[in-house]
């Protein structure tokens, strides 16, 4: 049974897959939008703030799998070693995506190859480190992990939920059409 702080670390997760696709299209011209910067921008303010919160969950489940991994445990150790290193090339990833966001914002279409640049590069880094090895610890968390556990990684709070869904909203009201036009993924395996 899933507890609730991880079903909703599952919904957040899902959500930031979705915008991930938004940029991901836009990018690439796919989302048939006439001028993507408001896309781009609400996009990036969206994986800002999920990124954030998926960065301090991921640190906070190594906190709790660490002191599982006793001295013999080699497997676990370089699982959670790897989680350290994706965690840091992400976030310097996403530094550099925000950076690229403020200057657009900031100086307008000028800076739009620069944008697109950078975010081609945190989305390579998005798909290529942090999620393709995004569940290397599953066994561990459903073998170690009570409902205590999750709500300690998931830190949910009233306000984060509420951000989150109304960066959501900005990324739908800046590409509409372009979400529901997405294929469907099937739901992330643990969190």
């Amino acid at each position: 049974m899933i507890a609730d702080s991880q079903q909703r670390v599952r919904e957040e997760r899902m959500r930031m897959s979705k915008v991930r696709r938004v940029l991901g299209a836009a990018l690439d011209g796919e989302a048939a939008l006439g001028d993507p910067i408001p896309a781009y921008l609400a996009c990036a303010d969206y994986l800002k703030h999920s990124l954030d919160r998926l960065h301090a969950q991921d640190h906070r489940l190594w906190q709790r799998l660490d002191p599982h991994a006793g001295p013999d445990d080699v497997a676990l150790r370089q699982k959670l070693d790897h989680l350290k290193e994706r965690l840091a090339a992400s976030e310097q990833a996403l530094v550099g995506l925000v950076a690229a966001r403020d200057a657009l914002r900031g100086q307008g279409a000028c800076r739009r190859a620069a944008f697109e640049k950078e975010a081609r590069a945190f989305l390579h880094v998005f798909l290529n480190i942090l999620a393709a090895s995004r569940h290397s610890t599953l066994a561990e968390e459903e073998e170690k992990f009570a409902g205590a556990d999750w709500d300690y990684v998931a830190d949910h709070t009233a306000e984060a939920a509420a951000r989150e869904l109304r960066l959501f909203g900005q990324v739908e009201n800046a590409a509409p059409g372009v979400i529901g036009a997405l294929p469907p993924i099937a739901p992330p395996p643990g969190h």
